[in-house]
């Protein structure tokens, strides 16, 4: 269970940029978690290297790292990355680029994440009970009046794949066609103001991940699919919002009321890269000894005169450089991550 101690990490809310959060992640040793966060959040590969390589630079310029600790971060840190990784349930809610996420670590203790604009928010609460508002709120669910709007849309397969690639001009005008029943107006409309695309809650028990929602969100209701067996068309309904949030809150008692696996994280342990190669780092290091080498060059291009007559010199000088460039660089491959003691 979770040491008692550690629970204060989450009184009040720490916020880590996505840099800081892939580095923490690396320095306690999840370094397949490191990389899935650096790729949800789309940050190029060279980028994404040098953090996985180089995480004690990172932390070290913020007020978390810890020299006393034997990953580099302080106490704080390590726990919440650990229970994060490690939590048996999870509910997560994603739109447009940003997340909600809930980690259940027991039935007294849960640690919510709001992650926006590459910055991550942790912060504690007791209880999964009646999160409402945290889900409207980052959908922007207006919470007025629920309308009572109450009707169903069909669209061929093919059509509803096309919907997704359609140009906003071609959207536009199919939402302007007379031709076109109010209902399905307001579903494109719908459809177009999130995005072009659905809205997927996942749940996590243990290892199994599921979709246990689907949906477009509206104007004080949602459209939820009604699934039909062998049927070639996509149907959606729209429902309350209130209809729509008792269908996450079942969800949720469901994935309460499941059994886990006793949840005891192992102890942290700092991972080792030494001697992990990397052609990325070496083709680094070739690339920036050529480099030099030209400017070099350039340079000797001045006083081409001067030197012509010894062209054999400098082509062996060439040579030689060329030469200690591509070993270095191959043991540039090997180079292990520097440790401040």
């Amino acid at each position: 269970m979770i040491k008692e101690g550690s629970l204060k990490m989450t009184q009040s809310p720490i916020t880590l940029s996505t840099n800081q959060l892939i580095a923490a992640l690396t320095l306690c040793g999840y370094e397949k978690e490191a990389q899935s966060v650096g790729k949800q959040q789309e940050i190029k590969k060279m980028e994404l290297d040098q953090i996985l390589y180089g995480p004690d630079f990172i932390m070290q310029k913020s007020n978390l790292w810890d020299d006393e600790t034997d990953v580099g971060i302080n106490e704080t840190m390590v726990s919440l990355i650990q229970h994060i990784v490690e939590a048996p349930k999870k509910i997560k809610f994603v739109h447009k680029g940003k997340s909600l996420n809930f980690y259940w670590i027991n039935n007294n203790h849960i640690i919510i994440e709001q992650q926006f604009q590459k910055k991550h928010i942790f912060s504690f609460t007791h209880s999964l009970l009646g999160f409402e508002e945290e889900v409207t709120n980052f959908y922007k669910l207006n919470q007025g009046e629920n309308c009572v709007f109450k009707t169903k849309v069909s669209l061929s397969d093919s059509t509803y794949d096309s919907l997704h690639h359609m140009s906003s001009k071609a959207l536009n005008k199919m939402i302007e066609n007379d031709s076109v029943e109010i209902q399905m107006k307001k579903f494109l409309q719908d459809f177009k103001d999130n995005g072009q695309e659905i809205v997927h809650v996942m749940f996590q028990n243990d290892q199994h991940v599921q979709t246990v929602l689907s949906f477009i969100p509206g104007n004080r209701y949602c459209w939820l699919p009604d699934v039909q067996e062998e049927s070639k068309e996509v149907h959606f309904g729209s429902a309350k919002l209130d209809d729509f949030l008792s269908l996450i809150e079942n969800a949720k008692v469901e994935l309460l009321k499941k059994e886990v696996s006793s949840y005891s994280p192992n102890k942290v342990k700092r991972t080792s890269l030494l001697k992990k190669f990397s052609v990325y780092r070496g083709l680094k290091s070739l690339i920036q000894a050529n480099l030099f080498l030209v400017l070099t060059y350039m340079m000797l291009l001045v006083s081409k005169q001067q030197w012509e007559p010894n062209t054999n010199q400098i082509a062996v000088y060439i040579f030689i450089f060329e030469v200690g460039a591509l070993i270095v660089s191959f043991m540039a491959c090997f180079r292990p991550r520097v440790y401040k003691d």
